[in-house]
């Protein structure tokens, strides 16, 4: 019967040293994963301090021994509220591995988008160059020639982007619809 009751003590000791190391475990992951997060938003905002920035996905990731890391991917766009903004994502590991990290990749860049026959409008950066560049939008380009502080207002929406160009002295405004696939749906001129 002393034995019987000494495996059960041993047993619940065991549960119990189980559950402590599995919630160990999981708060530690989480503080780490934000220690990630914080030290990307950090240098980001110290490399690139005029931009706005963000995360845009991290992944959990194991090297060759075992150990854990982030994969960080971040955005970075300078002259956000311009007519051509210029956006790329950064690549981090954290804690830092023995390996170089991917280069940076381009998205937007001298107020071009979609310069191969496939396009995808996918960030909204590249929907506030569209608005302006893209075939059908000549009366947009000639209003950000006339009121070249316009700021973009942009939405999105199913397969849609909508960009709102607006001077608050000007007679005018112009809604630009365009689908993700980089057609323009319909330019809206708005009287003020």
């Amino acid at each position: 019967m002393a034995i019987r009751r000494e495996l059960l003590i041993i047993l619940a000791l065991i549960i119990v040293i189980a559950v402590l190391v599995k919630l160990v475990e999981f708060f530690r992951s989480d503080i780490v994963e934000a220690d990630a997060s914080n030290f990307v938003l950090e240098d980001l905002r110290e490399k690139y301090p005029a931009a706005d920035i963000g995360i845009v996905s991290i992944l959990e990731e194991y090297n060759d021994y075992g150990g854990k890391y982030f994969e960080v991917k971040a955005r970075v766009t300078q002259d956000a509220y311009t007519p051509c903004p210029k956006r790329s994502h950064i690549f981090y590991n954290y804690p830092d591995q023995n390996f170089v990290p991917q280069p940076p990749a381009i998205i937007t860049s001298n107020c071009h988008v979609c310069t191969t026959e496939v396009c995808t409008v996918a960030f909204p950066e590249e929907a506030i160059i569209a608005s302006h560049t893209f075939d059908g939008t000549e009366k947009v380009q000639q209003y950000l020639t006339v009121y070249p502080n316009s700021h973009p207002v942009v939405k999105e929406m199913d397969d849609l982007w909508s960009v709102s160009w607006d001077f608050e002295d000007a007679d005018l405004a112009y809604i630009v619809k365009i689908r993700r696939d980089g057609r323009i749906m319909d330019v809206l001129e708005i009287d003020k």
